[in-house]
């Protein structure tokens, strides 16, 4: 019997990066990049910019030669930031996806996806790194200094404090329901990937890229009359 990798849904995101057309759940692409709503998103804006080239790593193996993709990236995400300053970009200290992914998120945090406390931890405590950051330290020192232990022990903190206003609560559910009635979600998700697009529109028109053509399956997932499931 074949031996198979126990560990082999961890490579899940690079199903994108060949034929990304194909994909229901990418919002866009180019050569270079793929953006893809997470499956489950933690809050009203949660996406994933992959580069499209295999990369296995995390942000703790990034090292000076990855400052030209860095870069890259800082590029392409830095209108959305400027029109959106809910948005924060960074990446996961250890991720859970082999991968090399930056996600996009808002800072609401409003989505029914968000279920327990390490999934607050790892957006709002330093479990999460800043592409800024990530970008200023590689290019001083030459990498992230990494304690994956110390990194995931943040993820266990007993006490959850707001984002917005530094409120201690006891229990998540506490925490979402102060969210939604003190600092509710004012980011566009519709708007967000508008400006995406035409980020990536202009990026392709620059480049002498080909157009992005949706498939049949994308079309319809985009359609009015399209439904989804979040789990």
């Amino acid at each position: 019997m074949a031996h198979q990798d126990k560990d082999a849904w961890r490579d899940g995101l690079r199903r994108y990066l060949d034929d990304p057309a194909e994909h229901a759940d990418v919002i866009t692409y180019d050569d270079e990049f793929v953006v893809v709503q997470d499956k489950y998103p933690k809050a009203t804006v949660h996406f994933l910019v992959i580069p499209r080239q295999v990369l296995s790593m995390g942000v703790g193996d990034l090292d000076r030669e990855h400052l030209p993709l860095l870069r890259r990236m800082a590029d392409l995400v830095a209108p959305l930031t400027a029109s959106f300053p809910d948005l924060q970009v960074g990446f996961h200290s250890v991720p859970s996806m082999r991968q090399l992914h930056l996600h996009v998120v808002s800072t609401d945090f409003s989505s029914p996806s968000l279920k327990h406390k390490k999934h607050w931890h790892s957006f709002t405590t330093t479990f999460f790194k800043p592409l800024a950051d990530v970008l200023s330290t590689i290019d001083s020192t030459g990498q992230i200094a990494m304690r994956c232990e110390r990194e995931r022990e943040l993820l266990e903190a007993t006490m959850i404090v707001c984002n917005q206003c530094a409120t201690m609560f006891k229990t998540l559910p506490q925490l979402k329901r102060h969210l939604i009635s003190v600092h509710p979600a004012t980011v566009s998700l519709d708007a967000v990937k508008q400006l995406l697009s035409t980020i990536f529109s202009k990026k392709r028109t620059a480049t002498n890229a080909p157009v992005e053509v949706p498939s049949p399956k994308r079309q319809a997932h985009a359609s009015p009359t399209a439904t989804s499931v979040t789990q």
